[in-house]
């Protein structure tokens, strides 16, 4: 970490503080690979964009991104360039459309900076200031829960979790809830439940359900916390054809099942959002 990292950190450790606005950041997170976190993130941003949103969505699996190929675009500048200091945060943005911008990082680069938590807090005081562009940031993580993930868990607002219906992965999801909650990793948002869960790739609506009651059962019995179903996304061809063509599923295929059910998805997302800013306005007011 080079002198002006440091700088920059030591004086925001002596202001002790945080920037607070009504940007809502949200960490899209997993307990394994191949769950669709990344399919997730982009569709659902896409839709949100279109509801007229601002959103920015960060590929923060480091060294091994791929919000790139979903979209089929060259990286110009990836994170490891702003890490390196080479561009200036603004200039990692890469506009999509209008409304949806997005970060893009690396795939196999060999200078790739060893990630470490003031790494990331230097990444994200950059952050918060270009956070007054958008209404909504989503981070997606890298798979699982090492010391980075946890840190950029913690300094996000709500935690999207996709699963999907398999035991296995099941099981990592519960395990990827058990080590937020242990990290004692506490929100802006106090009074609203802080997991948001949705169940990709299942059969049919009955079986993410049922998938999703398994996990809230395990842990409401023995983290005693609740989480939400934010919805259910099922095994659509469709969805798996616009990942091999690298095309935005709402984007190119509006009317198949899996975007209806992200649409879905989004409008539940915005009533959620608005709950958290509530939450937020009503733990401003002063007590009388």
């Amino acid at each position: 970490m080079n002198d002006q990292i440091k700088r920059l950190l030591e004086l925001r450790r002596l202001q002790n503080k945080r920037e607070t606005n009504s940007t809502l950041v949200v960490s899209v997170c997993s307990g394994k690979g191949g769950t669709g976190k990344s399919f997730v993130s982009l569709n659902l941003a896409y839709k949100l964009s279109r509801l007229n949103k601002k959103v920015l969505v960060i590929d923060f699996d480091f060294n091994l991104s791929n919000l790139h190929l979903l979209l089929n675009e060259t990286v110009k500048e990836p994170l490891s360039n702003f890490f390196h200091q080479k561009v200036t945060f603004d200039e990692l943005i890469f506009r999509y459309n209008e409304n949806m911008h997005l970060i893009f990082g690396d795939s196999g680069s060999n200078d790739f900076p060893k990630i470490t938590n003031d790494l990331i807090e230097y990444f994200f005081i950059h952050l918060e200031k270009a956070s007054r562009n958008y209404d909504f940031i989503f981070i997606d993580s890298s798979a699982g829960a090492d010391s980075n993930t946890m840190y950029q868990i913690s300094r996000s607002d709500l935690n999207l979790i996709v699963a999907s219906p398999e035991p296995t992965a099941i099981m990592d999801a519960y395990v990827l809830i058990k080590m937020i909650t242990e990290h004692g990793i506490e929100k802006r948002f106090m009074n609203m439940p802080q997991d948001i869960v949705i169940i990709n790739k299942a059969e049919d609506k009955e079986e993410g359900e049922q998938a999703f009651q398994n996990l809230s059962t395990a842990v409401r019995h023995f983290l005693k916390k609740e989480i939400v179903l934010l919805g259910v996304i099922g095994h659509d061809r469709t969805a798996y054809k616009s990942i091999t063509n690298q095309e935005l599923l709402l984007e190119h295929y509006p009317n198949s099942m899996a975007a209806l059910q992200i649409d879905d998805l989004a409008h539940r997302f915005l009533n959620i959002a608005q709950m958290a800013n509530n939450s937020q306005l009503l733990s401003q007011k002063p007590s009388l």
